[in-house]
């Protein structure tokens, strides 16, 4: 029965909603999930006081990394920047913690706004820094990024807290906008939690009852941006910080398979935030299961080049 009401709902239902007027009309109901987070996000910052130093950690990367960029430009001139200073300043009059002042972007933020002070009151032309070039060459990282795979079959052997860190760790070596590095990283390795985890992940995932060893998941501190003209930018900003988990796992030996986190429902955020300890205010951009594979999976092919790079 079930079955056929599915494919009544698919005959009916999907042309209504596939209607470009009906759409319009539905808006707000389609898209509420990413609205009424946006709207959370503003409200929060309502209430500077109440804001942690996790988040003017943040804020001060970001002001500070603007200060940057104009120290380093080819053109540098003074007078410029006096804004994003001043707000690298009260980001840092905000930070309490000796803990949050000893970290180490913390201290990059603080050398650039002494930087800015000295540059401004000297005739200097603005900083320079030698190039530096990697160690790994291109047939060796091309070989990490082709061999890579998502893998549903695991040994059943656990990943150790030290290798979990070495994938975790380079999450903020990405590129993200305004050097906010925004990413926070959940990981539990207790078969129970990650078990709950992956079944929380609607979609053609393919992990029912398979064991698994690791589940992480990849959030973003959404606070950090300006909604909603930044609405998408804590996915990206974390995304091309899960490509280096992934590559960093398949140098270690493990598998690294991220999960779509499209089709949740708002149950599966509660529960996942709640297994996890995830707050309200970091936003879950997508999900992870890791372990030693046990075996491989046949290569997929890519699409011919000119598909997708245009001369």
């Amino acid at each position: 029965m079930t079955r056929y009401v599915r494919k009544l709902a698919k005959i009916i239902v999907r042309p209504f909603l596939m209607n470009r007027y009906v759409r319009r009309v539905l808006a707000f109901w389609l898209y509420r999930q990413s609205i009424s987070h946006s709207e959370d996000m503003v409200a929060l910052l309502r209430s500077p006081d109440e804001l942690d130093d996790s988040y003017w950690m943040g804020k001060l990367r970001q002001y500070a990394h603007m200060v940057d960029k104009g120290l380093h430009r080819g053109d540098f001139s003074k007078g410029h920047g006096t804004w994003a200073y001043g707000m690298a300043r009260d980001a840092l009059a905000h930070i309490r913690s000796p803990e949050a002042m000893g970290d180490p972007s913390i201290q990059w933020s603080v050398r650039k706004i002494r930087q800015y002070e000295q540059y401004q009151a000297s005739d200097l032309p603005g900083l320079t820094s030698e190039y530096i070039r990697t160690t790994c060459n291109h047939e060796q990282l091309l070989d990490a990024i082709k061999t890579r795979r998502c893998i549903r079959r695991y040994l059943e052997k656990p990943v150790p807290d030290a290798l979990v860190e070495k994938i975790a760790e380079v999450v903020d070596w990405a590129p993200t906008s305004c050097h906010r590095q925004p990413a926070r990283v959940y990981a539990t390795n207790n078969p129970y939690i990650v078990r709950k985890c992956t079944e929380l992940h609607a979609g053609a995932a393919c992990f029912t009852d398979i064991y698994a060893p690791l589940f992480l998941v990849f959030c973003a501190d959404a606070r950090l941006y300006a909604m909603p003209t930044e609405l998408f930018m804590p996915c990206i900003d974390v995304a091309l910080g899960i490509q280096n988990c992934v590559l960093v796992a398949h140098t270690l030996g493990l598998s690294l398979t991220p999960l779509t986190w499209s089709y949740r429902k708002d149950r599966h955020e509660t529960e996942l935030r709640k297994l996890l300890d995830i707050p309200t205010d970091f936003q879950i951009v997508v999900g992870a299961v890791g372990g030693y594979p046990n075996g491989g999976v046949e290569v997929p092919p890519r699409k011919n080049r000119e598909l997708f790079i245009r001369k």
